[in-house]
């Protein structure tokens, strides 16, 4: 995430024990030498409330630097990806659980207004161990972006029960949706249902519905009774004692999703998973547009242009930024990215009209441009009206 100086400190589980700088203040080691990284949040000041911030200062005029760059910086929206800023989150709490559905109403999941995140859990030995490539992280962030539905998270992890309790756990702490992929299969290892009961603390039972799905969709022609399950289609019906078979897709044929409380489980078969990731996410949309979006390319190194992006995104709360350094690129250095939030610092409803959403981050990125030229002179190269890091 992209904290300031106002409202981080270093990260204390870095810092190098009997090692102190001339200032007396402590010397850290990098951030990724960090080796729990539930305190990779260490720093951060919590804010005790919403505060309207001031724009960034200006002591000379800025006219005719708007005039000379009033071409580039008047384009249009495109299609493009998301870069996601930090996005307060609601948790969904275990308690009653039994009373709360994961629904849509006034643009949100759970009908207050505020826009949920989203974290991925992708289960599977054969990813961690090179055997398949992992396709199903891209379909997800492809989908969930088309649907203005922020991905905050991914996580990997193996075929073992007590791992995957426990990323559950954790992603439930983070994020309000979890999204599961694989380990749905009737076979030895495929153990990730018994793991959501777990983690959820509910029991397994047999699910009638979708015992009589499995009858309905499989072939038991082979069995001398037509009608009983296979020993694999008993394991399939066995599901956590909360779970619900969400019909979302449009296509009256396609098989339900299943829906534990605030966890949705997905096949991991790439192909499958795609499927029902885009209904999935549909589902779970806003149904809000989406801002103009821009980047800005820069000539230099990402470290000497972080004083004037913190005042950017303190000047510009409801814009999210992203700034991504390029290494061994001789024709630029740096992409900073701008794209309007969906919901206003401070509010908790999806207010914000299209036009808003263009003008504040069309406020942004002027405010960003004059801040570059005055401090950091000749280093933009072009702006471009759209947020794709592909060249």
């Amino acid at each position: 995430s992209l904290g300031t100086v106002k409202d981080t400190l270093p990260c204390p589980a870095l810092e190098v024990a009997g090692s102190s700088s001339k200032n007396d203040v402590p010397r850290f080691w990098p951030a990724y030498m960090l080796q729990d990284w539930d305190l990779e949040r260490a720093g951060r000041i919590k804010k005790n409330e919403d505060k309207s911030r001031p724009p960034i200062p200006r002591t000379d005029s800025k006219k005719s630097l708007e005039t000379e760059l009033s071409a580039i910086t008047d384009l249009g929206a495109g299609e493009s990806r998301v870069v996601s800023a930090p996005v307060n989150t609601v948790h969904v709490p275990l308690v009653n659980e039994e009373e709360t559905d994961v629904t849509i109403e006034g643009g949100s999941f759970d009908g207050d207004g505020n826009q949920r995140t989203v974290g991925v859990l992708i289960i599977g030995d054969e990813i961690l161990k090179g055997l398949t490539a992992d396709a199903n992280t891209q379909a997800a962030a492809e989908a969930l972006r088309a649907h203005n539905v922020p991905l905050a998270k991914v996580v990997f992890v193996s075929d073992c029960p007590v791992s995957i309790e426990q990323e559950i756990k954790r992603l439930q702490q983070e994020v309000d949706i979890v999204i599961t992929s694989g380990g749905v299969g009737p076979t030895h290892d495929d153990v990730t249902i018994k793991s959501v009961a777990n983690a959820l603390g509910k029991n397994m039972v047999f699910h009638e519905g979708m015992a009589e799905l499995l009858r309905n969709k499989m072939d038991n022609s082979q069995q001398p009774d037509k009608n009983k399950l296979t020993q694999a289609q008993i394991k399939m019906s066995t599901l956590p004692s909360n779970a619900k078979l969400k019909y979302i897709s449009e296509e009256k044929t396609d098989w339900p999703t299943l829906q534990c409380h605030n966890i949705f489980i997905l096949p991991g078969i790439p192909q499958y998973f795609a499927k029902k990731i885009k209904d999935l996410a549909k589902y779970l949309s806003s149904q809000l547009e989406r801002s103009a979006t821009y980047k800005v390319i820069l000539s230099v190194d990402e470290s000497s242009i972080v004083p004037i992006l913190n005042d950017a995104v303190d000047a510009h709360p409801n814009v999210s930024f992203g700034s991504y350094p390029f290494v061994g690129r001789p024709d630029f250095q740096t992409v900073l990215t701008l794209e309007s939030r969906a919901v206003e610092e401070g509010k908790d409803q999806l207010s914000v009209s299209k036009d808003e959403m263009d003008n504040n981050v069309k406020r942004a990125l002027d405010d960003l441009i004059y801040e570059l030229e005055k401090r950091e002179k000749g280093s933009i190269l072009r702006v471009e009206n759209d947020d794709r890091l592909s060249f």
